[in-house]
């Protein structure tokens, strides 16, 4: 199978993209409603903690989910370029770190989700708290590591730009 060009896998990865890119679209607008809905139970005074922490919780994972579209919008681009077999571009590069700053962007929230749960919502002694802890960490764990991954990829790929363009005028 082809991996750059038309009819190729970079082409199928562009529609797998298109389709990750409107199911988080439709996730962070049902998200947004649930969020409409626990403020007005907050502003009617309707069980304020658990209102405060799932307000807290939502607000995370709707900011996330902006920033994993503006992740799947970077891709899609890079592998538009790919399917146009323009592979060595400052462009892929520089869409290589945004990739990489937004996947750091993402850690940092689970750990603010991290520390607010064990912290503030720790004293509920709930075992599903604990859960959103573990959860908040691995999660935070995975994205540093993906944007580690991510930012030494970029740094390879601006070496490997550097290197043709050198080629490129010996030849």
């Amino acid at each position: 199978m082809k991996v750059l060009g038309e009819k190729s896998l970079s082409s199928k990865v562009i529609v797998g993209l298109n389709i990750l890119f409107i199911i988080i679209s439709i996730i962070d607008i049902v998200v947004l409603s649930i969020i409409i809905k626990v403020v007005g139970h907050i502003a009617m005074n309707e069980n304020i903690q658990n209102n405060i922490f799932d307000l807290t919780f939502f607000i995370m994972i709707i900011i996330t989910g902006i920033i994993a579209l503006y992740i799947i919008y970077q891709f899609i681009k890079i592998f538009k370029n790919l399917k146009s077999n323009i592979l060595f571009s400052e462009d892929n590069a520089k869409r290589l770190n945004i990739v990489s700053r937004c996947c750091f962007i993402i850690s940092i929230l689970y750990l603010i989700i991290a520390i607010f749960t064990f912290l503030i919502m720790g004293k509920l002694m709930e075992a599903f708290i604990y859960y959103v802890f573990a959860f908040s960490i691995m999660l935070m764990v995975i994205f540093a590591v993906a944007g580690i991954g991510i930012k030494i990829l970029g740094e390879i790929y601006k070496k490997a730009i550097e290197y043709k363009e050198e080629n490129d005028f010996t030849i």
